[in-house]
């Protein structure tokens, strides 16, 4: 299985995307972890609000989710070149 595999896609088998405006954290009474992200459904809702899910986690999920996405941004990262290419 691939890493997209498992992600959500449209009737024409195109991975649905929604872009994220923005996101929030905050403790949980010292137990947990909230997180609220703010992301766009459509290009309309770019230009507003847009819509929010929150999220509770466990502190062992957040620093897996933390790693997880570091990874995958250090892999991006590394493969963009420092100088352009000629």
């Amino acid at each position: 299985m691939t890493d997209t595999d498992d992600l959500e896609k449209d009737a024409e088998g195109k991975i649905i995307t929604r872009p994220i405006m923005g996101f929030s954290t905050a403790p949980i009474a010292d137990m947990a972890i909230f997180l609220k992200v703010r992301y766009a459904e459509t290009p309309d809702q770019l230009k507003t609000e847009g819509r929010s899910i929150q999220f509770a986690m466990t502190p062992d999920q957040a620093l897996e989710l933390a790693s997880m996405m570091a990874t995958q941004a250090r892999r991006i990262i590394d493969m963009v070149p420092d100088t352009p290419a000629n």
